[in-house]
């Protein structure tokens, strides 16, 4: 039987505790106090990064090591601390953009009612409930969020409390604004008429309204209001929008470079919608973002069922593209889940190992790049799995190499000699290998020397040596 791709996330009970813990951690006032006043945009830039890690995250980590649980459960649970901290900020840059208009900030009662799943995501709908009854939001605000999450209990009620003059600016003649506040009036006068006109500037053929409310939504990344809208459409309507639309998501973002956790949801939503054939179709159509969204946190167990078939279906000419995209930055999968790296690489084709390797730029090559990572984080494992899958000839370029022999010299400056001395034992070099690094070794030094060295410390002496 031909293996297909897997959609549903099944995790052990050990996983859901630890993501749990890892939820609890962060749900503290003292952590979320923290969190409303990081900002909400540009935390990709490296200074924010780097803020992020000092003020939150380390605070973060330092509440696990006190739990004093066995070594690895504590392990374990720091893998799952940094993307449960992604989730937050993801979740407030939503809904920012709710409240953009209005300079909406996020405060600490906003964050303190989060509600998550079981899998460590936050419930978008659920969320959004707990803020629709809260006291800690005006009317109009709250409104706004039900309509938003299309929240169909609370809008009738929120609708009749807005005063007049709210009332006329999001319902008049003329319809002001396409986002869903501006559309739900109608949806309760019953005048679907009034708003038909969406479906016939469209160059999609709809039917109806609720076809283009499900296509808009879905291409707005709003998973939540996209799963509402579908479940209106009829089975034609069905049949018509789910493929196009996922085109369209994958274009989109292609094309936007969106960051992949903005859409994963709403990729993966749609695809578990899909037959086995259309998933196919659809992976052929834009690997590398299909390929992406299933690293996003919470699914990398899916990633990791989907590898081998990922690997079936992935063209070799994208290979460039897919390690390209892989070094875009230090918020995937492979950084915090070195499993999955792991996995990820030993499965890979022959082909995309020596791309691994040899492509080159003049500031960075993937797998010096992914090297340097694990070093810093004391990756002895992932370092092994990279240098047993990849051929002689590799290894020796590996360790010969500038960026490489730059970062052994970090690395010793910074007492992690053990993580050098891991990546010349996997190289296994020859006598004449041994007599050449350490000439290319010095040269490096030459260049990169900034006076810090100590050459009389033993731990220079034990590197020559080695």
């Amino acid at each position: 039987m031909e293996k297909q791709l897997k959609c549903v996330l099944l995790l052990s009970l050990k996983e859901m505790a630890l993501r749990r813990v890892a939820v609890l951690l962060w749900s503290g006032s003292d952590i979320l106090a923290s969190v409303t006043k990081f900002p909400i945009y540009f935390h990709y830039m490296q200074r924010n990064k780097d803020e992020w890690q000092e003020t939150i995250l380390d605070k973060v980590v330092d509440k696990v090591f006190k739990l004093e649980l066995p070594k690895l459960l504590t392990r374990q649970l720091n893998y799952i601390v940094h993307p449960i901290g992604l989730e937050i900020r993801k979740w407030r840059e939503r809904h920012n953009f709710i409240f953009f208009y209005d300079f909406k900030d996020i405060s600490l009662p906003d964050l303190a009612k989060l509600r998550w799943t079981t899998v460590g995501a936050i419930d978008y709908r659920k969320t959004a409930k707990e803020l629709v009854c809260s006291d800690a939001l005006n009317v109009v605000e709250r409104y706004k969020i039900a309509c938003s999450y299309c929240l169909d209990d609370y809008i009738p009620l929120l609708w009749e409390e807005l005063p007049e003059g709210e009332r006329r600016e999001f319902y008049s003649e003329i319809i002001s604004s396409l986002r869903l506040p501006s559309l739900w009036p109608y949806i309760l006068e019953g005048e679907l008429d009034v708003l038909d006109f969406l479906c016939r500037t469209s160059d999609r053929n709809l039917t109806s309204f609720n076809q283009w409310a499900f296509e808009d939504s879905a291409e707005d990344f709003n998973k939540t209001a996209a799963e509402y809208f579908f479940q209106k459409l009829t089975h034609e309507e069905r049949e018509a929008s789910l493929m196009r639309t996922a085109h369209a998501v994958l274009l989109s973002s292609f094309l936007e470079n969106t960051k992949i956790e903005k859409r994963s949801n709403v990729v993966r939503y749609l695809v578990s919608l899909m037959t086995p054939e259309q998933r196919v179709e659809t992976f052929k159509m834009r690997p590398i973002v299909f390929f992406l969204c299933f690293l996003d946190w919470p699914w990398q167990d899916l990633f990791l069922e989907n590898v081998g078939l990922f690997w079936t279906f992935f063209p070799p000419g994208l290979y460039d593209n897919l390690l390209d995209k892989m070094m875009c930055g230090d918020e995937n999968s492979f950084f915090y889940f070195p499993e999955i790296f792991k996995e990820f690489f030993i499965e890979s084709p022959l082909d995309f190992k020596r791309r691994f390797v040899d492509q080159d730029s003049e500031d960075r090559t993937p797998a010096c790049y992914f090297l340097s990572i694990f070093c810093k984080n004391e990756d002895s494992k992932s370092i092994e799995v990279i240098f047993r899958n990849v051929d002689p000839a590799d290894r020796l370029k590996l360790v010969f190499h500038p960026l490489l022999l730059k970062h052994f010299y970090y690395c010793l400056l910074n007492d992690r000699w053990h993580m050098v001395e891991v990546c010349l034992r996997e190289a296994t070099l020859s006598k004449g290998d041994r007599v050449r690094f350490k000439e290319a070794f010095l040269e490096s030094l030459a260049s990169n020397d900034t006076g810090e060295i100590e050459w009389k410390n033993p731990k220079w002496k034990r590197f020559f040596e080695f």
